[in-house]
């Protein structure tokens, strides 16, 4: 009988663990609480005072935008001046493909499709002007709209973006209360922004990164696993999760198989849903390094070809040992930008310590490194003037350690030297 409720138990954990780690919408969000708290009063100004607010939210894919401003919606609903009072409007750059259909939606969120009717408006600034003129309430004050603009750099190439400008327009002349949410994977997105556009943001920036130290990510990943009070057997579970984690063996197979290979919280919550239906698929009860190993496993088969992988995989030897070569200089120097004759010198230790039958031409290597150019592996880093060498400009590397290495391991016929120098570390790579 005992053995039975465990097995329930069991099946209880998983459902409640499995809708916080499957899917890549799911609601949970650790950490982050400076930006949390800043971007809560931000909408909260907005909500309780009427200000009118813009800001952006930037970080790599699947470091946890979207969630976190999920998170702060869930925590200014609890706010008393919101229900029945603040409206939210969703967007996304890759449905709303034009001015066009984001208004058509924007009238559909805000349940205006009755008022506009079959209204002809003269231009897209009168269009949305009519549809938030229409949320005035008696006294004539204007319910407070936050907008949330998914994937906002594809907004940008929206024609003369009109629909940033009018947005941003109306946040800066406080005409209706409204705080613009653009949640983008391009750094550097402001830049694609038209000058009448960009004098209108209020450049408010929230950048989120992939957890640095691997005693952060350990953290949230055994935050990912415990269990909210008032659920059965939550006290025995976290006890459990916190003891598998705190091992040496468990700390290192974690550290070397996940947290070097992809720090995003998506691959994250991939690997443990997946260590944990080998967990129910075996009717045990505790964690062990096994369903770890499996886990992983199933994550990577689960996974399918990340486009970048498949180009890594056409490159020749030599542009393989020249993106290693910019992946140990950016770990010497703390992914500083880095140029062709640095690299090149980096290829030339490589070549003529450990792999002697590698080209050492120059003009060989330097065509390699156009490749790796026109194939964006690496990017400029701003305009290249007219008298500047290729070899001196200075660039930047974006691709994430665990794709290059998943790439380079899974090459065919790689020589075993080039593996050695990709798994060797920095400093054994200079010697």
């Amino acid at each position: 009988m005992v053995k039975r409720k465990l097995e329930l138990d069991i099946e209880t954990i998983f459902r409640q663990l499995s809708s916080r780690l499957a899917g890549s919408r799911s609601m949970f969000f650790t950490g982050e609480e400076e930006n949390v708290s800043y971007l809560l009063d931000v909408v909260t100004r907005t909500v309780e005072k009427g200000e009118s607010n813009s800001l952006l939210v930037l970080g790599p894919h699947g470091v946890g935008k979207t969630a976190l401003v999920r998170k702060v919606l869930r925590e200014a609903e609890k706010n008393p001046n919101w229900e029945g009072n603040t409206m939210v409007v969703q967007l996304n750059g890759f449905l709303q493909i034009d001015d066009k259909l984001a208004l058509k939606e924007i009238t559909r969120q805000l349940h205006l499709e009755n008022v506009v009717g079959d209204k002809v408006f003269g231009s897209f600034a009168d269009h949305l002007s009519f549809l938030l003129a229409s949320l005035k309430t008696g006294d004539k004050s204007s319910k407070p709209i936050i907008f949330v603009l998914e994937e906002f750099d594809m907004f940008c190439s929206h024609k003369n973006q009109a629909l940033l400008y009018n947005l941003f327009d109306t946040a800066q002349s406080r005409a209706v209360p409204i705080c613009v949410i653009g949640v983008s994977c391009q750094i550097d997105v402001t830049e694609l922004l038209e000058k009448r556009v960009n004098s209108r943001f209020s450049h408010r920036h929230l950048s989120l990164l992939p957890k640095q130290h691997f005693t952060e990510y350990l953290k949230v990943l055994v935050e990912m696993l415990t269990l909210d009070s008032g659920i059965v057997d939550n006290d025995a579970w976290n006890t459990m999760v916190a003891e598998v984690f705190a091992g040496k063996e468990v700390m290192k197979f974690v550290e070397n198989e996940i947290f070097f290979y992809d720090r995003t919280f998506t691959n994250m919550k991939r690997f443990l849903y997946m260590s944990l239906l080998c967990l129910v698929e075996r009717g045990q009860t505790r964690i062990s390094l096994d369903h770890l190993r499996q886990g992983r496993e199933g994550c990577s088969n689960s996974q399918s070809s990340d486009p970048t992988e498949l180009i890594i995989r056409d490159l020749s030897v030599v542009e393989i040992c020249l993106l290693i070569a910019v992946k140990h200089i950016c770990d010497i120097y703390d992914n500083e930008p880095f140029n062709f004759e640095m690299v090149y010198h980096e290829y030339v230790k490589f070549k003529r310590h450990r792999f002697s039958t590698l080209p050492e031409e120059r003009s060989v290597v330097f065509k390699c490194w156009e490749t790796l150019l026109a194939l964006e592996l690496i990017l400029p880093k701003g305009d290249r003037s007219k008298t500047q060498q290729l070899e001196y400009m200075l660039n930047s590397f974006h691709l994430p350690y665990g794709v290059v290495r998943r790439s380079i391991e899974k090459y065919p016929n790689c020589p075993t030297e080039v593996i050695q120098w990709l798994n060797s570390s920095a400093h054994t790579s200079r010697r």
